[in-house]
């Protein structure tokens, strides 16, 4: 596996920069005395570039060195790595507890090789999974992605490097949806009548509602047909009694109901937004992804949710109580992981190959279409 790409994290912009410099010279360097391009995390990026800057104009760095082509911002924060490096699901990915660094000495880097890792734990095939990681790749390294990888002798480079061009400059040049953090709720009906006591009043009025709604429902025939004497037929007069009745029944018993439904959903809506921000810091810290969220909804289940909400109303531990539930479901799906072996380098090329084949030929298309 070609080296010529490295990926580091550290935990502070200016830990990055120091992870590329010796004594204010490159520490990695091609053969031809150009600079590795290193990857650092995306929430590190500006951080270092500006700190590389000032080393450059204070005299402490080598002065004809541009940061941006060295540093290559990458797609995943540092945490999200840590994490991931510490539970060593990824083999090859990283933490080094003596400077709190994550490396990754795979050909795809920290943010591809994560990407790949993420489609397979979704359910994908490892060829989507080798698609999508290749294309993150580019898009953090760009062309000099193909530069890191061995073709074949009779490959065109100069076609590779215009794939890789277009991969890194265009948002949506193919149709491969990349990994991307979503905000998920916690989708449960709420059993009204479990969750407040004052329903269960309410529902057992639903009776004696009814028979004063078929009362009231009675009085308003009786007013409006001045008890009866104004309509000569007695079928007449008794269904219209019967379905003024039920109608008016039916109307109070449903207001009720539905004020009680109401006043139960205002009164819990805080206590599941508390719910939905736990899994959505979950779901981001932990870059859960869109099958494994919907496991961790499942899991949590309407008696539990219901349960929660009951012991939490009025208590002053509704924070905590929510990220204990969010957290153990969340425990369970991660432990459920896979272990992850990258992809070789001719797995890569061959994926990159097929890619290459898939955006000619949809080229060659629009061209057609043009054309016509």
């Amino acid at each position: 596996m070609a080296k010529i790409l490295k990926s580091k994290y550290s935990s502070t912009g200016e830990r990055c920069v120091d992870a590329c410099l010796n004594y204010g010279m490159l520490r990695y360097v091609n053969e031809d005395g150009s600079p590795v391009n290193i990857e650092i995390p995306f929430d590190k990026y500006e951080e270092a570039i500006s700190d590389f800057q000032d080393r450059i104009k204070e005299g402490i760095a080598q002065k004809d060195m541009n940061p941006k082509a060295i540093l290559k911002r990458g797609t995943i924060s540092y945490n999200q790595a840590k994490e991931l490096a510490i539970d060593g699901k990824i083999k090859g990915l990283d933490f080094f507890e003596i400077d709190g660094s994550v490396e990754c000495e795979h050909i795809l880097g920290i943010s591809g090789s994560i990407e790949y890792a993420l489609s397979i734990w979704n359910g994908e095939s490892k060829i989507e999974a080798l698609e999508k990681a290749v294309i993150r790749s580019i898009k953090v390294y760009g062309e000099d992605f193909i530069y890191g990888i061995t073709l074949d002798e009779d490959s065109d480079e100069v076609e590779y490097l215009k794939f890789a061009k277009s991969i890194f400059s265009i948002e949506n040049l193919m149709d491969v949806e990349l990994y991307k953090s979503k905000n998920y709720s916690i989708d449960n009906e709420i059993e009204e009548n479990d969750l407040n006591p004052k329903h269960k009043i309410f529902k057992s009025l639903d009776l004696p509602l009814g028979f004063l709604g078929g009362l009231l429902g009675f009085m308003i025939v009786q007013i409006a047909t001045n008890f009866g004497e104004n309509i000569s037929n007695e079928i007449v007069y008794l269904l219209l009694n019967a379905i003024t009745m039920s109608i008016v029944a039916f109307i109070m018993i449903k207001s009720i109901n539905f004020i009680t439904k109401k006043y139960v959903k205002n009164s819990t809506s805080s206590i599941m937004e508390l719910f939905d921000e736990e899994l959505e810091k979950v779901s981001y810290e932990n870059l859960l992804t869109e099958k494994e969220v919907k496991l961790i909804l499942k899991n949590i289940t309407k008696g539990e949710v219901t349960k929660l909400l009951m012991d939490m109303k009025g208590s002053v531990n509704k924070k905590v109580s929510s990220n204990t539930l969010v957290t153990k479901e969340t425990k369970f799906v991660l432990d459920s992981r896979r272990a992850i072996i990258l992809p070789s380098e001719y797995e890569i090329i061959q994926t990159l190959t097929l890619l290459l084949n898939e955006y000619k030929s949809k080229r060659s298309k629009d061209y057609s279409i043009k054309k016509i």
